[in-house]
């Protein structure tokens, strides 16, 4: 029976998007899957579409033009029906780990053949992991050699960084942190790269993470 799920495509080339929404449709049986090319457009979809009762695939564009899609795989970490599968040209090893750490159920590359991207989801249907040939080398070779452990480093952020971390950790968006801090809107955006450029982190539920260790939330 046709959609008993609910299928999101994000990505932000119209043609691949529209692409990966007609292979999918057909894979997971959803007769209107939905799209979006920004991470705004997705988030107003699952604020006003979203059905708790069906379950979600979600294929998610990392590189996003408002962010990256590792915010909203963090966000949807919390669906418990919702499955996240990355869709992108990233493939190095920071990347995917991130991108599993905050909850992706799978990677694909887009260099793939578009038949090939669909017959890794066709193997979601059969109980198999979703990810391309590189990224399970990538993973294999983690588990043989495991990186080394790092003593934990506390990088020092400026007070003001510091504010505007406490903001993330409040769920506070960019607009609503300018106005609790009385400042612009374009200098807490450039705070929140520093931020993420400091703590080498990508998206907005890593840096709640990072609030919350250093007790600022």
């Amino acid at each position: 029976m046709a959609d008993t799920r609910q299928l999101l495509i994000v990505e932000d080339i119209a043609a691949l998007r529209q692409a990966l929404a007609e292979r999918a449709a057909v894979v997971f049986g959803v007769l209107q899957p939905a799209q979006a090319g920004t991470l705004a457009t997705a988030r107003a979809w699952l604020r006003d579409h979203r059905r708790v009762d069906q379950p979600l695939i979600a294929l998610i564009d990392l590189g996003l033009p408002d962010g990256s899609g590792i915010e909203l795989i963090g966000e949807l970490s919390a669906d418990s029906q919702a499955s996240c599968i990355v869709t992108t040209i990233f493939e190095d090893d920071g990347t995917v780990m991130r991108a599993l750490g905050a909850g992706a159920q799978g990677y694909l590359l887009k260099g793939e053949d578009i038949g090939a991207i669909e017959e890794r989801l066709r193997g979601l249907e059969r109980g198999e992991v979703a990810v391309s040939p590189q990224i399970a080398r990538l993973l294999l070779a983690r588990l043989r050699n495991p990186p080394a452990v790092q003593p934990e480093i506390d990088i020092a952020l400026t007070h003001r960084e510091t504010d505007v971390l406490r903001a993330i950790g409040r769920g506070l968006t960019i607009a609503e942190a300018a106005h609790a801090l009385e400042i612009g809107a374009h200098t807490v955006g450039t705070h929140v790269k520093n931020i993420y450029r400091k703590l080498n982190i990508a998206s907005r539920a890593e840096a709640a993470i990072e609030a919350s260790k250093r007790g600022l939330v």
